[in-house]
């Protein structure tokens, strides 16, 4: 499988499955969401949301590291299709959703995060600090988890968001020769 790695050209994808609304991102408003989660964001993370506040990537891949459990693809391919956006709506989804998001499946930790779908969550991990957060993946356990329970595994994708960046990658169409 060919990987054509970010390279800090084209991050945002035009194309989405999901209709989205562009909400307006200035200093001010990052200064104000940094102050509610408090926390200092990567500012390689600003930067992309200063081009584009949120949405779908195009280099939406990276490899989970090599390890040894049965429930999630360990060594294999893992996806963050988008990255939430930066806003004060209650009706949508922001990064400043995450403390509710997280409370809702019983998660804890100092976690901003950048993508969910529930069951698998890319987060930025301040709990041994308040800047430089590493970037974690967080699998559902299926096999440990019960109806009433839910077990997760915490996988360090990355001691900081330059370094997560470095490592997503997208697989190009196949040529048709």
């Amino acid at each position: 499988m060919k990987k054509e790695f970010y390279r800090g050209d084209s991050f945002w994808s035009d194309y989405s499955e999901y209709k989205r609304i562009d909400y307006p991102i200035n200093d001010e408003i990052i200064k104000q969401a940094e102050a509610i989660l408090g926390v200092k964001l990567p500012s390689s993370l600003l930067d992309l949301m200063k081009i584009r506040n949120g949405g779908g990537l195009n280099y939406p891949y990276f490899m989970l590291p090599d390890g040894d459990t049965e429930s999630i693809p360990y060594g294999g391919r893992a996806r963050i299709s988008d990255i939430d956006p930066i806003h004060f709506e209650k009706e949508d989804i922001s990064i400043l959703s995450s403390k509710e998001l997280l409370k809702e499946v019983s998660l804890t930790g100092e976690f901003v995060v950048l993508w969910t779908d529930f069951h698998y969550w890319v987060v930025l991990d301040y709990r041994n600090r308040s800047q430089n957060p590493a970037v974690m993946y967080i699998a559902e356990n299926f096999s440990t988890s019960t109806y009433d329970t839910t077990e997760w595994e915490y996988i360090k994708i990355a001691d900081t968001f330059d370094d997560f960046l470095k490592q997503l990658f997208r697989v190009p169409p196949l040529d048709p020769k």
